[in-house]
């Protein structure tokens, strides 16, 4: 457990690198092929990606060692394909790569989907939050051009179809804010869904997931 912690550590600077979609002409002239295969693998690239590699050092005139970098990114697969670091991706709403070996694929894949339980029902909560803001803005736009409605110096019919505009903005505002209250009440359930999904997915990650501490 330490030792997987460790790599990803020791690896962070290289995934960094190894994010991007080329690599680049001094990680071409270093040739640290394993290093390279390895920081990808963790990364959840397939293999596919030495085509691309290959390519990009080309220009440069440099070919890439595929042994060394295949060596390596045998090695990152075992970082990548842990439970933790699948609970981890689900957990931020990310989709799993399909490049574990079938004696880790199945742990991997069922963490990933506990952490994603999570990710949803917060995105849950967020959809009601991001609504509810915007009603919020609408019911102080609303309340300002009621402020700022006059029906001064009008008279006749004039005066009675500027009457019949305000009390629509009043409306339109007690409308709102009956819609902000549902949205609220929505929002708390919303909330307490998500309290009782954590503490659920806590539980079950805590029995499956070696070292897990929620």
């Amino acid at each position: 457990m330490k030792k997987c912690f460790w790599i990803l550590g020791a690896l962070g600077a290289l995934l960094l690198l190894a994010g991007c979609e080329t690599v680049s002409q001094e990680q071409c002239v270093a040739g640290d092929w394993e290093a390279l295969g390895q920081a990808d693998a963790a990364n959840g690239h397939d293999l596919s990606r030495f085509e691309k590699i290959v390519k990009d050092c080309g220009r440069h005139g440099v070919t890439p060692d595929a042994a060394l970098y295949r060596n390596g990114w045998n090695q990152g697969v075992l970082v990548y394909c842990t439970p933790q670091n699948g609970f981890s991706l689900g957990r931020q709403g990310k989709r799993l790569n399909n490049i574990c070996p079938v004696q880790l694929a199945a742990a991997f894949e069922s963490s990933h989907a506990l952490g994603r339980r999570i990710w949803t029902a917060e995105d849950r909560v967020r959809d009601l939050e991001t609504l509810l803001s915007s009603k919020e803005r609408q019911i102080t736009r609303l309340r300002s051009e009621l402020d700022d409605f006059s029906c001064g110096g009008k008279s006749g019919e004039d005066l009675q179809n500027c009457r019949n505009d305000r009390n629509d903005k009043r409306q339109d505002l007690q409308n709102a804010r009956f819609e902000e209250q549902d949205l609220k009440w929505r929002l708390r359930d919303r909330q307490r869904e998500y309290e009782e999904t954590l503490a659920t997915v806590n539980a079950q990650a805590a029995a499956v997931i070696p070292g897990y501490g929620g």
